[in-house]
């Protein structure tokens, strides 16, 4: 942000309006941006010949730099009286020009705007002030007016605006007599005394003027310092450099400052053409092309014409300003002298003070009006006294500064010359080619790009297009030059490997298809090189070509056919495009109609389906009256006082019955169970009256795990059997185990596995025997805990989607009754819960939830224990009605309670007070006279299938 702030800040100080140009840059700016892995980490800014005579010196339409007006227009009303400062048309330095204003330019927002930047860039309150100090300074000297008088039969300079002496001198913090005598005396130093002469009102304008230039030029230069110290980078790294200078000007008052600006033109434009031109049939050479040298125009004879020893004009100027005697029109005479007869110089056909030079750019009249004032440019060492002994901090260290410089200067020079040599002080226009060698030096070690701007009119009004001023710039900035040669060379240079992929298809050329056949080779099929020279000895080989050069025309004709190749390709590539989206379009639209149709077709069917079935329906059941009323009488007939409830039991075990299951053997003891359990009756309760008991209603309260969805019972089955989940629901197939199931090798178990489809699908069963031959299962599994997990699947498996209701709801009972006894391994208990959550049969689904989830909180605190025995006859009831179970309770006190749910000691233990669930109680059951007493771990109902 530093960098770009400063931009702003030099301009402020540096532009000024012209008469070409509304912010034209007058002085030439160097800027060198340094990067650090693709980041801006520091700039360097040089400046070049700032046009210091601007301060002193506008033309009309022209304006002084623009820090002058932002300066008047943006102050506060107290600062403006601090500084003494009044409107900018009261200055004799800033109202030569006419008009101060540039339409379209605020000059009090851009001075906020500098002051802003000032902040960025860390200039103090006390540096500020000073700026406006020195400014401010400027322009009250070039309100001091002078008048002459005689005396001892001189003219002498007499100040007449006093005030503004003391002005000055208050604002720098200097001697109002030492200032006056500065510009109003000659001080000449001799070994004993120093010679005061007094100067004429024409020698004290200039040397006001002088005083006011020097502390402007001052200023810019520490401006520029304070901004590189803040920049600087901190260490070396890749830099871009861009180079802001002066154009090349003609105006109708060309004075030093013009031939100095166009001398920089004229040596960058050589540059230029070494660079474009010279570069340009160096490469023809050396890819050895047949070439005709094409002639340019060179401007070397212009530039030794200004600058070349002895006799050029700028070192007959720094000779010149040697000379106390020598005058401009000395000067000009020694131009005359010496470039009369150069076609470049001409003389002016009257007397005048002027010499006309032809420029690269077109020919330039130059007024030599203070050309050795301008050149000489020195401040005096009494000037240099004076304002070292300011009290403002910031005018002593610039003038300090620039004393020190000059004696670094002096004591160069006295070194390198002789003894009897006086010491010369540096001229401007010496200084000047010393730093524009220094910057065309420093521009060779770059890769240089030129951009040139061309302005459309010289009116500088929007929209306006003059062909002449434009075909003038155009020419005397080269690019007419450039395009000449370019013309009538090669203009299109192109890679070989880059020719080769971009032309062939389009010139209709083959690439090379074999391997040995290299880009040499193929080159010289077309006729670019051969492989020998001379008298065809294969050792010398010529130089090594990398790229073709061709005409326009021809690379025109060449890329005209390869567009329309592209064009040909991208039709191409456009019609199969659309081809693919009209036919994905048509599938899209044809299966949208086909699924139209289908649902369509669909619902008259099931229109029709309806209609048959419910006629259908209607026929059945007049048919099945008629069978059952045949049935019926036939029955009662055979059974005669056979009761008629016995017959619909039978009837609904029947209806029990997916597949016939009463072939399947069973072992003898439970043979013998059952019927056993066939002959007794249950004796009934006299004095009770049954309760329905409350229904398992689903606990809100209760959460699944997160992952359940991650382990369906397929995927288990897959891992554990030897089949697919699962066989057909109901058919009576059970999953082989071929596979390790809980840490065992299962071989097949025909007899459970036959036991499991008996219990479900045998109509004879109820009652007493079904608890006995579901309890008989449940003993398999307590008995042997690798049968557990086995015993779960494929009871899952025969109530997956079972198609009889009366079967599946037995399965589902057996299920629960299981879960009951004994817990599913950590392996399968998350997939039993997937299914049960999935697939649970009507109010079965939060009996089998609650049981697997109390089982998985067990096996987590590392309590999971199966029972000891098989179920009670409680248990089955509630099973069965898929309802809650109740006890009594009676504590020794003679107290009664009812506890509901299985965690029976934590529900007693917390509803009799206990803090802690563990401490301070036992639970005991008297049977008659015998007395059970479980341990703390122990299920109460365990006490009570005992019992059973």
């Amino acid at each position: 942000r530093q960098i770009l702030e400063a931009t702003p800040l030099l301009e402020s100080f540096g532009n000024a309006k012209t008469v070409r140009n509304d912010n034209s840059s007058r002085f030439g700016k160097f800027v060198e941006i340094f990067l650090e892995d693709g980041l801006i980490c520091g700039a360097i800014t040089s400046q070049y010949l700032l046009e210091k005579s601007r301060v002193v010196f506008q033309a009309q339409s022209e304006r002084n730099y623009h820090i002058f007006y932002e300066m008047l227009a943006g102050l506060p009303s107290q600062q403006r009286q601090r500084y003494c400062l009044q409107g900018a048309e009261t200055y004799y330095y800033l109202n030569q020009g006419g008009n101060c204003e540039i339409p379209g330019k605020d000059d009090a927002e851009d001075f906020r705007r500098l002051l802003n930047t000032m902040e960025v860039l860390n200039f103090s309150v006390d540096e500020q002030n000073s700026i406006f100090r020195i400014l401010s300074s400027v322009l009250h000297l070039g309100n001091v007016y002078f008048e002459k008088y005689e005396t001892d039969c001189q003219e002498v300079a007499m100040v007449v605006s006093a005030t503004e002496i003391r002005t000055v001198a208050e604002l720098l913090q200097v001697s109002p007599e030492g200032l006056q005598k500065a510009i109003t005396f000659k001080v000449t130093e001799t070994q004993r005394e120093k010679i005061f002469t007094p100067l004429t009102v024409e020698s004290a304008v200039d040397a006001r003027d002088a005083i006011a230039k020097t502390l402007y030029s001052l200023l810019f230069a520490w401006l520029t310092d304070r901004i590189n110290k803040l920049v600087y980078p901190r260490q070396e790294a890749l830099s871009i450099a861009i180079l802001d200078i002066y154009g090349f000007e003609d105006l109708t008052f060309n004075s030093f400052e013009q031939l100095c600006i166009n001398y920089a033109n004229e040596y960058l434009q050589f540059f230029f053409n070494r660079i474009v031109f010279q570069e340009e049939q160096e490469e023809y050479i050396r890819e050895q092309i047949e070439w005709k040298e094409i002639p340019f125009s060179d401007n070397q004879p212009c530039i030794d014409l200004i600058s070349q020893k002895p006799y050029g004009i700028l070192r007959i100027l720094d000779d010149q300003s040697c000379f106390p005697q020598a005058t401009d029109h000395t000067f000009l005479q020694k131009c005359h002298y010496h470039h009369g007869t150069n076609p470049l110089y001409t003389k002016p056909k009257m007397p005048l003070p002027e010499f006309t030079i032809k420029h690269y750019a077109g020919k330039v009249t130059y007024q030599v009006h203070k050309f050795l004032d301008k050149n000489y440019d020195q401040v005096r060492q009494d000037v240099l006294d004076l304002f070292i002994s300011s009290r403002t901090k910031v005018v002593a260290n610039l003038f300090f500064g620039h004393a020190q410089v000059m004696a670094r200067q002096r004591s160069l020079m006295r070194r390198s010359s002789t003894r009897t040599r006086r010491y010369k002080a540096p001229t401007v226009a010496a200084r000047f080619q010393q730093s524009l060698l220094e910057l065309v030096e420093r521009m060779e070690r770059c890769n240089p790009f030129f951009v040139r701007c061309i302005k459309p009119n010289n009116k500088k009004e929007p929209g306006l297009f003059e062909a002449d001023v434009v075909k003038t710039q155009l020419r005397y900035s080269g690019i007419l030059e450039t395009i000449r040669i370019r013309k009538e060379g090669y203009p299109v240079r192109i890679p070989f490997l880059v020719f080769i992929d971009r032309c062939p298809g389009a010139a209709g050329w083959a690439l090379p298809s074999q391997p040995g056949d290299t880009t040499e080779l193929w080159g010289q099929r077309l006729g670019w090189g051969s492989p020998t020279v001379g008298d065809g000895n294969p050792s010398s080989q010529p130089h090594p070509c990398s790229q073709l050069f061709l005409k326009e025309q021809l690379y025109q004709a060449l890329e005209s056919k390869r567009c329309r190749a592209h064009h040909l390709a991208a039709l191409t590539l456009q019609r199969y495009a659309r081809t693919f989206f009209i036919k994905r379009r048509f599938r899209s639209l044809r299966r949208k109609i086909v699924l139209l149709q289908s649902r369509a077709r669909g619902y008259l069917a099931r229109q029709r389906y309806r209609r048959m079935r419910h006629t259908l329906i209607k026929f059945r059941s007049l048919v099945h009256i008629y069978v059952n009323r045949r049935r019926y009488l036939k029955v009662r007939n055979q059974h005669g006082k056979c009761p008629i409830p016995v017959l619909l039991r039978r009837q609904e075990l029947t209806r029990r019955e997916v597949v016939d299951v009463t072939h399947l053997e069973i072992p003898a003891e439970l043979m013998g169970l059952l019927e056993a359990a066939a002959g007794e009756r249950v004796p009934p309760r006299r004095g009770s009256q049954p309760l329905v008991p409350p229904a398992t209603a689903p606990d809100p309260q209760l959460t699944l795990p997160l992952d359940i969805n991650d382990y369906p019972m397929a995927k288990y089955v897959r891992g554990h059997f030897q089949v697919r989940w699962a066989p057909r629901p109901g058919s009576g197939q059970l999953f082989p185990t071929g596979r390790q199931l809980c840490g065992e090798s299962l071989a097949p178990r025909p007899r459970w596995s036959s036991e499991i489809l008996r219990f479900m699908g045998d109509p004879g069963l109820g009652g007493s025997q079904e608890t006995l031959f579901g309890n008989y299962i449940v003993q398999k599994g307590l008995s042997v805990p690798g049968l557990r997990d086995e015993l779960l699947a494929q009871a899952a498996n025969q109530v997956w989607r079972n198609t009889n209701v009366n079967n599946e709801e037995r399965g589902w009972l057996l299920l629960a009754t299981c879960l009951s006894a004994f817990p599913p391994s950590a392996a399968f208990d998350k997939y039993l819960l997937k299914f049960v959550s999935d697939y649970a049969f009507a109010g079965y689904k939060p009996v089998c939830q609650r049981k697997l989830m109390q089982a998985m909180a067990r096996s987590q605190l590392g309590a999971a224990a199966a029972r000891t025995f098989p179920p009670s006859l409680l248990e089955w009831t509630a099973n069965r009605r898929q309802a809650s179970m109740a006890l009594d309770l009676h504590c020794f006190n003679g107290e009664g309670s009812g506890v509901l749910g299985t965690a029976l000691g934590r529900c007693l233990a917390v509803g009799r007070g206990l803090a802690e669930g563990w401490r301070g109680w036992s639970v005991a059951m008297k049977a008659g006279a015998q007395w059970a007493e479980l341990a703390g771990h122990d299920y109460v109902l365990d006490l009570v299938s005992d019992l059973e």
